[in-house]
């Protein structure tokens, strides 16, 4: 998730190395035709549908019913708010000063540190030690170049968005979609996570890719799935490319098709066939 110039460059040459065969009905700009078109006016979030918490699809029916979950993870709203401020401080940090260099840089992020709010402060600060680290040299490498304005140094160092918007509307998603990162010049979305692999997150991948592909009508061939965990003190970045390919996106129709069909004929799913320990309505479930 701590994308460079150079790892893009290796990232754009692995991929021109995979196989890949996308069945044209399952671009997302046939929104209009099936599979992809919706049967409900219902708009779901990507996350709600592939979080890998309950394979019944009952977290998305309860969520939509208005029953109110106990508080989200606190690793993962840590992880995810830190890693995106700390992007974002830096673009700034870029535009606001002249002659910005890797010293100022790192005091400057120092400072801005302690303005995060975010529930587990010591994983937020071995995170942000980290990105400040990796961008300092980034910004290094890229002072060298000449003639620079500042948009063209901020995209040198930081060479991708963080919480891209996309508006899934036209595929059944919500209009207000955020990919956790989006890289233009390949395309790739990437997809962040903490704690361990699940297929789910796989299809995450696909939900985002059908709908960038429904407003842009660009292909998105690929999602890149990241895990980051801080563990014993240090930042573990586990990322994965990913092929979207026409297995995955049937599975994610197929996956929002049920939420659909039992959120608008009002029938529970029922229970999983094994709860998620981290599941925010476990203790909802548990009691009927």
């Amino acid at each position: 998730m701590f994308f460079t110039l150079s790892e893009i460059q290796l990232l754009s040459r692995k991929m021109k190395g995979f196989p890949r065969a996308i069945s044209e009905e399952l671009r997302g700009w046939h929104w209009n035709e099936p599979p992809l078109y919706p049967s409900s006016n219902t708009l779901l979030s990507v996350s709600d549908l592939t979080n890998g918490l309950c394979d019944s699809g009952r977290y998305v029916y309860l969520k939509h019913k208005g029953i109110i979950p106990k508080a989200e993870a606190k690793i993962g709203n840590t992880v995810h708010t830190t890693y995106t401020t700390a992007i974002e401080t830096i673009k700034r940090l870029i535009y606001e000063h002249e002659d910005l260099d890797s010293v100022k840089l790192r005091t400057l992020m120092t400072d801005e540190f302690y303005n995060l709010r975010v529930e587990v402060i010591e994983v937020a600060k071995i995170l942000w030690d980290h990105i400040v680290s990796i961008y300092s040299a980034e910004l290094e490498k890229a002072r060298s170049k000449p003639f620079l304005r500042k948009d063209s140094l901020a995209s040198l160092v930081i060479p991708f968005y963080v919480e891209y918007p996309v508006d899934g509307s036209l595929v059944g998603l919500q209009s207000a979609l955020r990919v956790d990162a989006f890289i233009p010049t390949l395309p790739l979305i990437a997809e962040m996570k903490t704690g361990s692999y699940k297929r789910d997150h796989e299809l995450a991948l696909a939900g985002y890719a059908l709908a960038f592909e429904s407003q842009y009508e660009i292909p998105v061939d690929f999602g890149y799935l990241c895990y980051v965990n801080v563990i014993e003190g240090k930042v573990h970045n586990n990322c994965r490319l990913i092929v979207i390919s026409d297995t995955l996106r049937q599975e994610f129709i197929e996956v929002r098709d049920r939420a659909l069909r039992a959120i608008d004929d009002d029938v529970d799913p029922g229970l999983a066939k094994k709860c998620s320990a981290d599941c925010p309505f476990l203790p909802y479930c548990k009691g009927g």
